[in-house]
């Protein structure tokens, strides 16, 4: 692990998953900025997580933007960006009438796009993603027929899967791999998401079992992963450019 103090911004701050980062991150004594619509209601959040202490120090260690990803002019997230040493998205869609079928239908891989064009090759990105989501680098264990058909079925009905879908493909296909790559980059792909305090996880190179029902991932494991990719040099390098399964450990 890094002695180091890091800086991090995290996408998608007041989600689930993504508070979950931003308290170990900054439990861990790191610095950690934040785009979010609203720094209430993210402070609130970060509050509410149990067993964790929103105490000064840590508020000085946390600097938040208010803004939307998409619509603040890139110049403005480019100065959030700069100077990190990671950028993690956590965003995703909300899960109701308008999140689901409203705008921005492409908010993840429009994301991933805006912020990985300014991101330098130093810089480590982390995207979340979801083991629903095929890797486009091959490797994964082809899905029954009825998994196919209900991925298809999602594919064209619900766009945020798609959206997702995108999103791990403009990675692997336009940011690059290896050598080629203009920066490193991993999506944590989590089976079925449940809530919980932060225990042991394990991570697969392919999904395990079914398409429903075959695990568990607690959000504060997916972000617990993730911290560890920022800090352990040794797990980014096992897992950059590469899109590892997530479960958490006491269900295997």
């Amino acid at each position: 692990m890094t002695s180091a103090i890091t800086t991090t911004l995290v996408v998608g701050a007041t989600g689930a998953t993504g508070r979950h980062v931003v308290a170990q991150m900054l439990d861990k004594g790191h610095n950690v900025r934040a785009i979010v619509r609203s720094k209430t209601s993210l402070e609130e959040k970060l509050g509410a997580i149990e067993g964790f202490e929103f105490n000064e120090k840590k508020k000085e260690s946390l600097s938040i933007f208010e803004g939307t990803i998409l619509d603040v002019p890139t110049g403005e997230i480019a100065k959030q960006v700069q100077g990190c040493d990671a950028v993690v998205s956590c965003l995703g869609h909300v899960l109701d009438f308008s999140g689901i079928w409203g705008q921005p239908r492409r908010l993840v891989k429009d994301s991933v796009k805006k912020l990985t064009s300014i991101m330098s090759k130093d810089q480590k990105f982390i995207l979340m993603g979801s083991d629903g989501v095929a890797n486009p680098l091959g490797g994964d264990e082809v899905r029954s027929l009825s998994e196919r058909i209900i991925l298809s079925v999602l594919r064209n009905v619900i766009p945020p899967h798609a959206d997702n879908e995108e999103a791990a493909e403009y990675l692997a296909k336009k940011v690059g791999v290896g050598g080629a790559a203009t920066l490193e980059w991993t999506v944590v792909r989590p089976t079925d998401l449940t809530d919980g305090q932060a225990t042991e996880y394990a991570l697969f190179d392919k999904p395990q079992g079914s398409l429903f029902g075959s695990g568990a991932a607690c959000r504060a494991n997916v972000a617990k992963c993730m911290v560890d990719m920022i800090l352990n040099e040794d797990k980014w390098e096992e897992y950059k450019f590469k899109m590892p399964v997530l479960h958490n450990a006491k269900n295997l």
